[in-house]
C-alpha cells in the first residue's frame, strides 16, 4: 500500500478518534473506551472505512506506544518507593498472577476438557493491558495507595505472564503434537526471554542516566525539554527494535530502560523529561486504541461460543480474587486488598502479541479457536475495563481531577 494513502487513514483515525474520545468525555467515560469504539465504528466489522488490510501496516506504531507506555510505567517505579511496599507488590503480583491462571485453567477443564485449551487461555488470561491503566491514571492525575501499588504490579505482570505464557502453551504444543515436553521450550526459553529483556533494558537505562548526568543536565533549562524527548524516544525506538529482532519483550525492555534511568536522575529532571514524553505522546495514544478498536471484529462475538463468557467471568474472578487474596497474604490495607483487582481488568497489547504466538504455533484449527476466544474477551476487557478503574479510582478518592 502507498505509505501517502496510509497517511490520509491515519488521519482519519487520528481526528475521529479524537471526537468520540470527547464524546465518551461527555457522557463520563474513559477518552480510552471513546477511542476503542471509534476504531470498531470505522473498522472491518461495521463500516469498513478502514479495512483489515490497512489495519496492518499500523502494527508498528501500536508497538511504539506500547513502548513509550512501559517506558512511563518504569519512570515511576522508583526504588525508594518501593521498598516500603515491595513485599506486599510483589505478593499481589505473583498471587493474582497465579491465582487467575489457575482458576481459569480449572474452569475451563470442568466446562470443555481440553487440556490444550484450557492450558492456553489460562496462560493468556494472566496478561494485563499497561496502556489502558497508564492513560487514565495519568487522565485522572491519580495519586494514592491504590494507585501507587497498581502502577508495580502491571509491570511486573508482564514478567509473570512472559513465564507462565512460555510454560503452559509448550505443554499445550506438546499435547497436540503429541511429542514430549522439552524443559528448554517450557522453562528455560521463557526465563531467558525475561532475564536478557532486563539486561538489555538496565544497560540502555544506564547510558541513559550518563547522557542525562553528563549531557542533558548541563545544557540551559529551556533546552533540556527537547534534549529528553530526543533522547528517551530514540532509547525507546531501539529497545523496541531489539525486542522485534530478537523476541524479547517489547514491555519489559523499555519498562526496565525507564525504572533504570528514574534511579539515576534528580527530581527536576525527572519533571522535564516525564513532561516532554507526555506531551509528545497524547496523538499517538488516540491512534493507538483507536487503530486497537479497528483490530477488534464483533463478528467474533457470535463465533466465540459460550467457553468466551466463562473465559471472561474466570478472568474477572481470578484478577478480583487474586489481588484480594495477595492483599490478606501481605496483610495490606483493605482499600488495596477491595480495590487493586478492579483496576487489572484491562487486556490488549500483550494478549494479542501471545495470540498471535499460538496462531503461528499451533495447527491453524485450534490457533483459530484460542484466536476468537482471547478476542472476544479482549473486546468486552477493552471497552469496559477502563470505565470500571476510572469509577472505582475516583470511588476511592484517588482522582484529583473529580475532586476538582
Amino acid at each position: 500500500m502507498d505509505v501517502y494513502e496510509l497517511l490520509l487513514y491515519l488521519a482519519i483515525i487520528l481526528l475521529v478518534g479524537y471526537l468520540f474520545g470527547k464524546l465518551a468525555e461527555l457522557i463520563k467515560f474513559p477518552e480510552v473506551t471513546g477511542y476503542i469504539f471509534a476504531g470498531i465504528l470505522i473498522g472491518p466489522s461495521v463500516l469498513n472505512v478502514v479495512n483489515y488490510d490497512v489495519v496492518l501496516n499500523f502494527t508498528v506504531i501500536t508497538n511504539i506506544v506500547l513502548g513509550i507506555i512501559a517506558y512511563q510505567i518504569g519512570t515511576e517505579l522508583w526504588i525508594p518507593k518501593l521498598k516500603k511496599s515491595g513485599r506486599q507488590i510483589m505478593i499481589i503480583t505473583a498471587v493474582q498472577a497465579l491465582f487467575t491462571a489457575a482458576l481459569v485453567y480449572t474452569g475451563v477443564m470442568l466446562i470443555d476438557g481440553r487440556m490444550w485449551l484450557a492450558l492456553s487461555l489460562s496462560s493468556i488470561a494472566v496478561a494485563t493491558a499497561p496502556v489502558p491503566i497508564m492513560v487514565i491514571i495519568k487522565k485522572l492525575r491519580a495519586k494514592g495507595v491504590v494507585t501507587n501499588t497498581v502502577l508495580p504490579i502491571v509491570g511486573l505482570d508482564d514478567i509473570f505472564g512472559v513465564i507462565i505464557f512460555g510454560l503452559f502453551s509448550s505443554i499445550a504444543i506438546s499435547l497436540l503434537e503429541g511429542h514430549a515436553l522439552s524443559i528448554d521450550i517450557a522453562i528455560i526459553k521463557p526465563l531467558k526471554e525475561v532475564g536478557l529483556s532486563i539486561l538489555v533494558g538496565i544497560t540502555f537505562g544506564l547510558l541513559l542516566a550518563i547522557a542525562s548526568k553528563y549531557g542533558i543536565a548541563l545544557l540551559p533549562k529551556k533546552d533540556r525539554y527537547i534534549a529528553y524527548l530526543a533522547i528517551s524516544l530514540s532509547f525507546i525506538l531501539v529497545s523496541i527494535c531489539i525486542a522485534h529482532q530478537y523476541h524479547l519483550s517489547m514491555i519489559l525492555i523499555p519498562m526496565i530502560v525507564g525504572m533504570t534511568f528514574t534511579n539515576f536522575i534528580g527530581k527536576e529532571s525527572f519533571l522535564i523529561q516525564s513532561a516532554a514524553l507526555n506531551n509528545f505522546s497524547g496523538p499517538l495514544i488516540i491512534l493507538f486504541f483507536t487503530i486497537t478498536g479497528t483490530e477488534l471484529s464483533l463478528n467474533v462475538l457470535l463465533h466465540a461460543g459460550i467457553i468466551t463468557i466463562f473465559y471472561i467471568i474466570f478472568r474477572v474472578i481470578g484478577k478480583l480474587g487474586g489481588a484480594y487474596l495477595g492483599g490478606v497474604i501481605a496483610k495490606s490495607p483493605r482499600v488495596i486488598r477491595n480495590n487493586t483487582g478492579l483496576c487489572l481488568l484491562p487486556q490488549g497489547g500483550v494478549a494479542i502479541g501471545m495470540i498471535v504466538a499460538i496462531y503461528a504455533m499451533f495447527p491453524t484449527k485450534e490457533g483459530q479457536i484460542v484466536q476468537t476466544i482471547v478476542l472476544a474477551g479482549i473486546l468486552i476487557f477493552e471497552l469496559f475495563g477502563p470505565v470500571i478503574m476510572k469509577w472505582t479510582l475516583e470511588r476511592v478518592g484517588e482522582s484529583r481531577e473529580s475532586i476538582e
